[in-house]
C-alpha cells in the first residue's frame, strides 16, 4: 500500500472519531450514578444525552425508567411520548408507555402499546413479559401464564418471566410447577437470590425440608443481606431440627429487616417449646407491634393471653386479628374458646358454625360447639357434634363430650 494511501485512511479514521458520537459514554455515566442511586444527577445526565441525540433516543428512555422507579408516571409518561415523538418506530418507548398505564391501571390502552411494540419488534421478549405482568396484576393467571411462556419463547434465560410464572404457580397452590419454573429462574441466573428464595420457600411449603435447606444455604451465601433469604433458611433448620442455628438466622433476618413480624413469631415458638414463656410473650407481642399484619402474630399471641387468663386482652387480639384475616379460621376457633370460657353461647354459636361449615374435619370446633349446645340446653345438636368426634376417633375431646351429655341428662332426671 502507498504511502499516500495510508495517509488518506489515517485522515479518514481522525475525522471519523471526531464525528464520534458522545452519547454511550454519557450514557454510562448516568447509569453508574443510577447505580449509585444518584438519581437526580442521573436525570441530568440523561438529559445531556438527549441533547446530544437527533435520530435516537436512549436518553428519554432511560430518564423515563427512572421516573416510573421514583414513582412519578406522569413525567415518566412525557419522557416516553417525547421519544416516539423523535423516533416514532421505538419499541421500548411503547414498552415504556404500557408501564407507565399499569401503573395507573389503564390496562386497555397500556395493551394498546404493547401491541404496537410487538409488530415493531416481534422477537422482543418486553412486550409479552410487561403484558404478563399488567394481566397478573387484573388477575387473570391463565392469560398470565401464555404472556410470559411467549416471553420465554424469544428469550429463555428471560428470568423475571420464569419467577413471575411461578409466583402464579406458587399463588394457585401447583407446588411442582411452581418449582420446575423457578429453578429455570435459577439456571437462568444461578445466582439470583430471589429466585433461590422462592425455590427454597416453594420446598419448604412442599415439606421438601434438605432440598430447601440447601437451596436457602446458596441464597444466604449469594445475599447475606437479603432478611427473606435469612428467614426461610432459618425455616428450613427448624424443619431440619437445626434448631440454634435457626435462632440465628431469624436473628440475622431481624437485623436486616425489623419489621418482620414472623422472625419474631418463630422465635416466641421455639421459645414456647423450651419453655420460656415471659419470652415467648415478648416475642409474640413484638411480632404484632413491628407488623400489624402478622396474623400468626396475633393468634400466638390471644392463645398465650388466654393460657394466662387475660380474657379481655385475648378479646381484643383477636379482633385485630380477624381485621386482618376475616377468613381465619384458627382465629375464631379461639374466639368460639373465649366465649364459651365466659358462657356467652350463643356468640360460641355465631362464631364457629361457619368453622364447621368451611372445615367440617375441625375436631377442636366441634368440642367447644357440642359444649355450647350444652350450655344452651340443646341436646341433640350437642349430641350431633360427639358424634362427629366420635367418627373423627378423636377420643379424648368425644368422651370428654360425652361426660358432659350425661352429666346434663343426669340432671334433667
Amino acid at each position: 500500500m502507498s504511502s499516500r494511501r495510508i495517509q488518506e485512511l489515517l485522515l479518514l479514521f481522525c475525522l471519523g472519531c471526531f464525528g464520534c458520537s458522545p452519547v454511550p459514554e454519557i450514557i454510562r455515566k448516568g447509569d453508574a450514578l443510577l447505580e449509585e442511586k444518584k438519581y437526580q444527577e442521573a436525570l441530568v445526565v440523561y438529559a445531556e444525552a438527549d441533547s446530544h441525540e437527533s435520530d435516537t433516543c436512549q436518553g428519554l428512555l432511560r430518564a423515563g425508567d427512572l421516573q416510573l422507579k421514583l414513582n412519578r408516571p406522569g413525567i415518566a409518561l412525557k419522557a416516553f411520548e417525547r421519544a416516539l415523538d423523535k423516533v416514532p418506530e421505538s419499541s421500548r418507548a411503547y414498552v415504556g408507555m404500557a408501564r407507565t398505564y399499569m401503573r395507573r391501571r389503564v390496562y386497555a390502552t397500556a395493551i394498546q402499546a404493547l401491541e404496537k411494540a410487538a409488530k415493531l419488534a416481534p422477537e422482543d421478549p418486553e412486550p409479552w413479559f410487561t403484558k404478563g405482568m399488567i394481566l397478573k396484576q387484573q388477575g387473570k393467571n391463565k392469560e398470565a401464564v401464555i404472556a410470559f411462556e411467549n416471553a420465554i419463547r424469544r428469550n429463555a434465560l428471560h428470568t423475571q418471566a420464569h419467577l413471575r410464572r411461578g409466583d402464579i404457580f406458587f399463588s394457585e397452590g401447583k407446588l411442582k410447577k411452581a418449582i420446575k419454573a423457578y429453578s429455570l429462574a435459577v439456571a437462568s441466573e444461578p445466582n439470583n437470590s430471589e429466585a433461590l428464595v422462592q425455590v427454597g420457600r416453594t420446598y419448604l411449603l412442599a415439606k421438601r425440608y434438605k432440598p430447601a435447606f440447601r437451596t436457602l444455604q446458596k441464597a444466604v451465601s449469594v445475599n447475606r443481606r437479603s432478611a427473606w433469604a435469612q428467614f426461610y433458611l432459618g425455616e428450613a433448620q427448624f424443619h431440619n431440627k437445626m434448631i440454634d442455628k435457626a435462632i440465628l438466622s431469624y436473628q440475622s433476618a431481624l437485623r436486616l429487616d425489623s419489621k418482620l413480624g414472623m422472625a419474631y413469631v418463630r422465635l416466641g415458638q421455639i421459645y414456647e417449646r423450651n419453655l420460656l414463656s415471659d419470652r415467648a410473650y415478648d416475642a409474640f407481642k413484638r411480632a404484632v407491634r413491628v407488623d400489624s399484619k402478622c396474623l400468626e402474630g396475633y393468634l400466638s399471641l390471644a392463645r398465650v393471653q388466654l393460657d394466662r387468663g387475660q380474657k379481655q386482652d385475648a378479646s381484643r387480639t383477636l379482633q385485630k386479628a380477624l381485621e386482618v384475616g376475616a377468613e381465619c379460621l384458627p382465629c375464631r376457633v379461639l374466639l368460639g374458646r373465649l366465649h364459651l370460657e365466659r358462657r356467652e353461647y350463643k356468640s360460641v354459636l355465631a362464631v364457629l358454625e361457619l368453622v364447621v361449615q368451611k372445615d367440617y374435619q375441625n375436631n377442636e370446633a366441634h368440642f367447644y360447639l357440642g359444649q355450647a349446645y350444652l350450655g344452651l340446653g340443646m341436646i341433640a345438636k350437642a349430641t350431633a357434634e360427639y358424634n362427629a368426634l366420635a367418627l373423627a376417633n378423636d377420643e379424648e375431646r368425644a368422651n370428654a363430650l360425652l361426660q358432659l351429655l350425661n352429666s346434663q341428662k343426669s340432671r334433667r332426671r
